[in-house]
């Protein structure tokens, strides 16, 4: 059981907004992960989204043109199975959370990513610079999400490129556009952006980030669908706002 994080990794997840804990998951438990995963893809059901729902570069132009049925993700991971479920809320899992947040009362929000997130190899996209709170309502940006690759990640499949550090920045709406991503045509942006590095994850290898860390995937260049299991967590100390989309399903309590 991986009971805990030294110092030196929580400090260097405070420092760059991420944290790479490799063969997190092995043997018969990633195995049997990876069977659930290829498995739901194989038949999949709502609720999830389509790569042509986005309309981002890269993606089919509408739902009915070729591709248009390519999933991006299966939403609703935790309630789809009990292989997700026990996953989500690990021991190990809470115990890192707990050390991270520095608070022992986690809870996993199912408003937010709680999916299993695909590339195609074919009518994938590209997803541009962005914080994943653009679009969430908590009274604290403060929320972790945890990505367990299920195969290899690199920029080649749509590995995850971040900026290590930006989670500690703040920034003007002018630096983003209207989609809320970052822009990179933006002078004061580029010296930012010139500093991101590619996030390369083996099978089993588990990514912690900071939900405020910018980031960005390209489209799947290879001949193998990349997918990776995503979860968000707060702590008791951060709640969503009533009423608002992060509020609209009823948290997991990892417990005490």
């Amino acid at each position: 059981m991986k009971k805990s994080l030294s110092a030196q990794a929580i400090a260097r997840f405070h420092r760059d907004g991420y944290l790479i804990i490799p063969h997190w998951v092995t043997g018969s438990q990633l195995e049997t992960l990876q069977r659930v995963a290829i498995n739901a893809l194989a038949l999949p059901q709502q609720p999830l989204e389509l790569e042509a729902e986005l309309g981002y570069p890269g993606s089919p132009s509408s739902t009915d043109k070729m591709g248009g049925d390519t999933v991006r993700r299966l939403q609703g991971a935790y309630q789809r199975n009990q292989q997700w479920q026990q996953w989500a809320r690990s021991p190990e899992m809470k115990k890192v959370l707990q050390q991270l947040f520095d608070n022992p009362h986690i809870l996993l929000s199912q408003a937010h990513h709680n999916c299993l997130m695909t590339k195609s190899p074919k009518h994938s996209s590209d997803t541009g610079w962005h914080q994943d709170t653009r679009y969430w309502s908590f009274e604290q940006p403060r929320l972790i999400n945890s990505w367990l690759a299920l195969g290899k990640e690199q920029p080649q499949n749509g590995g995850m490129w971040v900026i290590p550090g930006s989670h500690r920045l703040s920034f003007t709406e002018q630096q983003f556009d209207a989609a809320v991503f970052f822009r990179e045509d933006m002078g004061i942006n580029k010296p930012l952006i010139n500093q991101a590095t590619p996030v390369l994850l083996e099978p089993g290898d588990l990514l912690l980030f900071d939900a405020r860390l910018l980031h960005k995937a390209s489209r799947n260049l290879t001949d193998r669908t990349k997918y990776s299991l995503v979860f968000t967590y707060h702590d008791s100390s951060n709640h969503p706002l009533s009423g608002s989309r992060s509020s609209a399903l009823p948290e997991i309590d990892l417990g005490s």
